[in-house]
């Protein structure tokens, strides 16, 4: 079955009461094997397909891109520009450039509605919803390595503060 076709991974029941549920890694490679399907390895790929990667990866890479495709992958519903700007600390230049470009490369969808106040809500294409086992992959290597990635935030995190500190002449 397609991830279109049905929302979100399959989880196997917790461990023990009050555990959560785990993620069943066979459904979820079951449920995504059909992407690999007919596509060659990365050795062996063409130079249009290489064309394609990289520019899906310029589009990523982008300002909040990434943050704003792994909400909507965990909302899996429409989500408004206010929620959107809340979720993701972005301006909102920044985040209506996001957006637009998202709409404008299929990932994302624009729904307008004819109210008082306008409302606009965004939500996930087929096609991005393609992309959950990044995602699925993603939030399971963040799982197993939190702890190291929280030790190296918090430095930075500290560092920042204190060149800000230097810079402002400020306590």
């Amino acid at each position: 079955m397609r991830p279109t076709d049905e929302l979100g991974p399959r989880h196997s029941p917790p461990e023990y009461p009050g555990a959560p549920a785990r993620i069943d890694s066979t459904a979820v490679i079951e449920e995504y094997a059909y992407l690999l399907e007919g596509v060659p390895s990365i050795e062996r790929a063409p130079e249009q397909l290489h064309g394609t990667v990289s520019t899906l990866l310029k589009l990523l890479a982008s300002a909040h891109a990434m943050s704003l495709l792994y909400y909507f992958s965990r909302k899996q519903q429409p989500i408004r520009f206010t929620e959107l700007a809340q979720a993701t600390n972005a301006s909102p230049k920044v985040l209506s450039q996001r957006l637009k470009e998202l709409v404008e490369s299929g990932l994302v969808t624009r729904h307008s509605y004819d109210e008082s106040p306008p409302r606009v809500e965004y939500e996930l294409t087929a096609m991005a919803r393609e992309l959950a086992p990044a995602f699925q992959f993603l939030y399971a290597w963040a799982a197993r390595h939190d702890r190291v990635l929280s030790d190296v935030g918090s430095t930075e995190n500290e560092a920042t503060r204190s060149d800000h500190r230097r810079v402002c002449r400020c306590r």
